[in-house]
């Protein structure tokens, strides 16, 4: 990805919650059914590219009662 200007002054907030809701649903289907290399490489994005947004929307889970996703990376960058 390049660097683009920002459309709307929240596109990374934005593109870290389409990633963060993406993990959520993947995680409530049956494991036969996840797509587990897409739901890896979202975890990768989130943590390289929107690491404050991810700490933020974990917390307003948490401050609403909600468990957050697992967003642990399992494999590192580029592999």
């Amino acid at each position: 990805m390049t660097d683009m200007p920002e459309v709307t002054g929240r596109d990374g907030y934005i593109v870290a919650l389409a990633l963060y809701e993406f993990i959520r649903s993947e995680q409530a289907k049956s494991k036969a059914d996840r797509r587990e290399m897409d739901e890896e490489d979202a975890k990768t994005i989130l943590h390289v590219r929107f690491d404050d947004e991810l700490r933020t929307l974990a917390q307003i889970d948490r401050d609403a009662g909600r468990e957050p996703p697992d967003c642990r990376r399992t494999r590192s960058i580029g592999g």
